[in-house]
């Protein structure tokens, strides 16, 4: 050690300072690649993640800002949702409407010649249920029956309205003696009212479709 010491000594300046230069810079350079570099990749990724939490907090906040809106929009959407539900009756309630139909065609004082239910058609939230109704009256029995179905809480469409088979109304009949032609008309059309579906009704009623379809293929040659 000391003889390596008495060696460095007798170097000139200019051999000592380049020794001390390569030290420095072999220091530099393990502490740039132990300690800097891990420090500097560290620090970056807090800067990202500093970034990243602060995006997540600008929208978290607008988010917040607006959420009285939101909430306003969906009591909204709500009201106009229990309106639209309740003018579609549920399963139970078909036959009271079915009922009151046919009730308000009596009233009108007409006479049914046909009145059948279809089976229920299926679409999202609800379903078709089609009415297939021919009735005999005077043209206005028809027409307040029809306008009388029209002001029902509930959904009732006429469609496909035929009239026609004009004949002289007995002159027994009331008819006869309330209308000055005393003419009897028969009206046929498709009336079509809507019932909502509950959970779990919809699947049912279309895997019965399917398998009426698939039956009715099996029977084709």
């Amino acid at each position: 050690m000391a003889a390596a010491l008495d060696t460095y000594l007798k170097w000139p300046t200019r051999k000592k300072a380049i020794v001390w230069v390569l030290c420095g810079l072999a220091v530099i350079v393990v502490y740039n690649f132990l300690g800097f570099q891990p420090r500097l990749k560290e620090l970056r990724g807090l800067q990202d993640e500093y970034e990243r939490l602060g995006k997540d907090l600008r929208e978290n906040q607008a988010i917040a800002d607006n959420l009285p809106l939101v909430k306003d929009e969906v009591r909204r959407l709500d009201a106009k949702l229990a309106l639209a539900l309740e003018k579609l009756p549920n399963s139970e309630e078909i036959p009271n409407l079915l009922r009151t139909v046919s009730d308000l065609g009596r009233e009108a004082g007409l006479d049914f010649l046909l009145f059948k239910p279809g089976a229920p058609v299926p679409k999202q939230f609800y379903a078709e249920v089609p009415l297939e109704l021919q009735v005999v009256g005077s043209y206005h029995d028809i027409a307040a029956f029809f306008d009388r179905v029209g002001k029902l809480p509930r959904i009732v469409t006429i469609q496909d309205l035929e009239l026609g088979g004009a004949k002289a109304a007995p002159a027994s009949s009331k008819l006869s003696a309330q209308t000055p032609a005393g003419m009897r008309l028969t009206a046929s059309c498709k009336a079509t009212t809507f019932k909502f579906l509950e959970p779990g009704e919809a699947p049912a009623e279309a895997d019965k479709g399917k398998a009426g379809t698939a039956k009715k293929g099996g029977a084709t040659p």
